[in-house]
């Protein structure tokens, strides 16, 4: 009879705390199911939890490259999730989800990433199109150009592969090495090399030919990281 009562007892101890272990501020909860076995007691709360939005990129001309805008704030999904929580001797409490149904769809977060207009005069709407399915991102950098003679060494990269037409140097802060990119008037390239010279929005384009790498110059580009 006094296990009993003391079981009782704290059953409605149990009860009245369990808004300690209660779910993130703002959503509904209800308590069911409590036991108490072996010096554990279990118990189930019906939760309504939010879900946070995804966060998706969209590229656009009308912004400049490296600059981005708030498109949609979006707004956070709702789902009911059954738990099962279980104690030991006042030691912490776990938690096992047992269930979950959603009752509204999270609606993303869309942020704009500036590309800015095309400087390839060459691309027609169709290829612009087309550059946008699968670039990532873009960066207005300052290009420099040199040949495996001109940087020294044995012509080997910092990847490991040998330098020249298609292999460009970057800062790796910038642009992690092994990056596909795209360089409008130079054309499909990686990231696989680095150089002393080459910080922040820089990039040196790898050629075969001296006459090559003369002819490219020093310019601005918009470079295109492809997915």
């Amino acid at each position: 009879m006094i296990g009993r009562v003391i079981y009782a007892a704290f059953l409605v101890v149990s009860l009245a705390v369990t808004p300690v272990w209660a779910a993130p501020t703002g959503s509904q909860t209800a308590t069911s199911g409590v036991t108490y076995t072996n010096g554990v007691i279990r118990w189930e709360r019906l939760e309504r939890r939010h879900l946070q939005p995804k966060t998706m990129t969209r590229l656009s001309l009308l912004l400049a490259p490296g600059s981005s805008k708030l498109i949609a704030r979006g707004r956070p999904g709702l789902a009911e999730v059954r738990v099962q929580y279980a104690q030991r001797d006042g030691g912490p409490v776990r938690q096992r989800i047992m269930s979950t149904t959603l009752i509204r769809q999270s609606e993303p977060r869309i942020v704009a990433q500036g590309i800015g207009p095309s400087t390839l005069g060459a691309f027609e709407a169709r290829g612009m199109t087309q550059m946008l399915s699968v670039a990532r991102g873009a960066i207005r950098m300052m290009a420099t150009a040199y040949t495996a003679g001109s940087a020294g060494g044995d012509g080997m990269t910092a990847s490991g592969k040998r330098a020249g037409y298609g292999i460009v140097a970057v800062d790796p802060r910038v642009i992690p090495l092994g990056t596909r990119l795209y360089i409008p008037g130079y054309g499909i390239a990686i990231a696989g090399d680095t150089g002393g010279a080459i910080v922040g929005k820089r990039i040196d384009l790898g050629f075969d030919s001296l006459r090559g790498a003369m002819l490219f110059g020093r310019r601005d580009v918009t470079v295109y990281q492809l997915k």
